[in-house]
């Protein structure tokens, strides 16, 4: 099965499995979930002919006349022994499971990495996956007599725009090896991962392969950073994708980078993305990682509590993306990579055309305000024949407005400003900077001014990023600067660690000494880096100094006519070696660089695709598409990424508190 793009590759496969389901009663997982909302939802199952669908929950049951299931399933240890609990309580005779994974993947993990290298080598990895899954299956069914399918169905991605796309199943890997690669280094191995790690970067790189097959690419492989590293081992080396690149004929560029070398771009608050400012403001979808929930009471007769606790809320939420609405599909482009301005003429030209009470043209407003497109709404409310017919637009506007008048919003400005004001006195004061001092003090005082002490430390991250090796901070402000977190930490505990029985002030100053170490780790990951170890540089303008991303700048070096050398972007070639004739499971050895003659570019393949281990925000995807566009290559450039990320949630990856609490 080819498709020509990341969206189509998504579609032909949930074609697959709407052939499946008629009769039956359909579990999905969260992840499986999302990525259905993003191809339609819940009627493209009820349509095509399921009779139920429920949450793949071990609470779940069915009706004694269901007896045909069908599971959609990434397929955990912990999801499969769900099923068998469903099972168990059920009455089927006929069950398929949809294993989003790949099955040789899964084989790996159900073996407890014994050596199976001889089998995956043999390309029967897939087929001995499957026998497990169906053997542990049965024992469920307790001698009663049923038919097992195990089917395996590469569910991973949502396009958000026709060149983005984000992989909910993957949303919770991030590249916590944070060991420098260098010529010198020691050898890099799969086992320097946990387990749980190791089968992640098993299953993500498994993902892709099924991608970049069903695409009909034949890639050529390069990575930056030591987990991206790994991941590029395992596609470069496996025996299932050393197959797959014999059949596929088409030339691509895979490049693969750890978000870790750069995570000022995701902590930072300072974007004109309106995307990056709605999921910033506004409460996930529940089970979501990238759908925000709109309050939908502004439409509606019926009383909503505040979206604060979305999972009591007695009026269900609404939503961002629309997958069946065109109109929708394209005001969701908008929010990436338009302005504010653009995204709410968009919305009032859309919305004018449904006003009850005939509002003034767009053509006639000079300004759409919030109050312009909130009359519009209001005059909508309880109409519920014009709200079915335009629900997907109404959703949009009402989580931009939602957006413009949250109370967050001051303080996402004040964010900002202090951002801004930091940057110049980083690259201005360099090593006598007082910006911790400012920090120290700006914690201290955060409750007068309204900031959590989670934005301050998401602002720390950045600060920490941004400065990298070239800039020094003093022992006595990060001494100081641990001392003012330890008691900040002791005193917002609840919402910063997620405990519910009191931590010692002891124990918040082992937090707060741990987070100083991570910080010093975000500072130091560039110092081998020869080419995109600074990230704070002069203004075009020639007036003060500006954050380039590092993405930024390999994205601008890729597309350059020139072609300068991007020393720290590493080729598979030349780099990476077989350890053992199974790389799924015994890992790689990273040798000393080898210069070839002839060195490859990514841009000698029509397509590339770039993919972000660990998040990206709207703000970058905007700008380095632009970076393509205004360049003028001709290739067809991708973004991918792992998850959809705000400065919190960046910062909450990069320190790991409550894993540590």
């Amino acid at each position: 099965m080819a498709s020509a793009s990341i969206k189509e590759f998504g579609k032909a496969w949930w074609s697959e499995v709407y052939n499946r389901i008629i009769g039956a009663v359909v579990f999905l997982d969260n992840a499986s979930a999302e990525c259905l909302h993003w191809d339609g939802g819940l009627f493209n199952l009820l349509s095509g002919g399921a009779v139920a669908v429920r949450n793949l929950s071990p609470f779940e049951f069915c009706r004694e006349e269901d007896k045909k299931a069908v599971f959609i399933t990434q397929a955990t240890w912990t999801q499969v022994q769900t099923i068998c609990d469903i099972i168990r309580h059920s009455e089927f005779t006929h069950v398929i499971v949809i294993c989003c994974v790949s099955l040789d993947v899964l084989y790996l993990e159900v073996s407890h990495d014994k050596d199976v290298s001889d089998k995956i080598a043999a390309g029967k990895g897939a087929a001995e996956g499957a026998k497990l899954l169906e053997n542990v299956l049965k024992e469920s069914f307790e001698g009663k007599q049923c038919s097992i399918e195990i089917v395996h169905v590469p569910i991973f991605t949502i396009s958000l725009t026709n060149i983005v796309f984000v992989t909910p199943p993957y949303q919770h890997v991030y590249p916590k090896c944070r060991a420098k690669i260098t010529p010198e280094t020691s050898p890099m191995d799969l086992y320097t991962l946990l387990v749980n790690e190791r089968n992640d970067a098993r299953r993500l790189a498994g993902s892709l392969n099924n991608m970049l097959d069903s695409m009909n690419l034949k890639e050529d492989i390069y990575y930056m950073g030591a987990y991206s590293t790994i991941l590029a081992g395992i596609l470069e080396n496996s025996p299932v994708c050393l197959a797959r690149r014999k059949n596929c004929l088409h030339p691509a560029s895979l490049i693969i980078v750890d978000r870790t070398l750069d995570v000022c771009g995701v902590t930072s608050h300072s974007t004109e993305s309106v995307l990056d400012k709605i999921l910033t403001l506004l409460p996930r979808f529940p089970g979501h990682s990238t759908e925000v929930a709109v309050d939908m009471s502004p439409l509606c007769e019926a009383k909503s509590y505040p979206l604060s606790n979305v999972d009591d809320n007695q009026l269900s939420p609404g939503c961002l993306y629309h997958a069946t609405d065109d109109c929708c599909i394209q005001t969701y482009d908008y929010m990436i990579n338009k302005s504010q301005k653009e995204v709410m003429f968009d919305l009032y030209n859309k919305l004018s055309k449904i006003d009850v009470q005939k509002s003034p043209s767009p053509k006639k407003l000079l300004k759409v305000t919030p109050q312009s497109v909130e009359k519009i709404i209001t005059a909508s409310k309880g109409n519920y024949q014009i709200i079915a017919n335009h629900l997907g637009v109404l959703q949009q506007a009402c989580a931009v407005l939602q957006t413009l008048k949250s109370p967050g919003r001051v303080q996402l400005e004040l964010l900002m400003s202090l951002e801004k004001q930091f940057q110049e006195n980083l690259a201005t004061s360099r090593d006598s900077t007082s910006v911790l001092q400012q920090i120290s003090h700006l914690i201290e005082t955060r409750k007068d001014r309204e900031l959590s002490l989670a934005s301050l430390m998401a602002l720390l991250v950045h600060i920490y990023s941004l400065k990298g090796k070239e800039i020094r901070f003093s022992k006595q402000h990060e001494d100081a600067l641990e001392k003012v977190l330890s008691q900040a930490i002791y005193d917002d505990q609840r919402l910063m660690l997620e405990v519910l029985e009191t931590v010692s002030p002891e124990e918040c100053e082992n937090i707060a000494r741990l987070v100083i170490s991570r910080l010093k780790e975000v500072a130091n990951i560039r110092a081998s880096m020869v080419r995109y170890n600074i990230l704070l540089k002069p203004c075009e303008t020639g007036v003060g100094h500006e954050y380039k991303g590092l993405l930024q700048q390999l994205v601008e070096d890729l597309v350059d006519t020139e072609r300068p050398d991007m020393y720290d972007l590493k080729h598979g070639n030349e780099s990476l070696v077989l350890k053992t004739k199974d790389l799924l499971r015994t890992g790689f050895n990273m040798l000393k660089q080898k210069k070839t003659r002839t060195a490859k570019h990514p841009l000698d393949n029509p397509t590339i695709i770039i993919f972000v281990v660990g998040g990206i925000t709207a703000e970058e995807c905007k700008r380095l598409h632009r970076s393509v566009i205004t360049s003028g290559v001709d290739n067809t450039v991708l973004i991918g990424s792992t998850k959809l990320v705000t400065p919190i949630e960046a910062m909450e990856d990069v320190l790991s508190l409550t894993s540590n609490a």
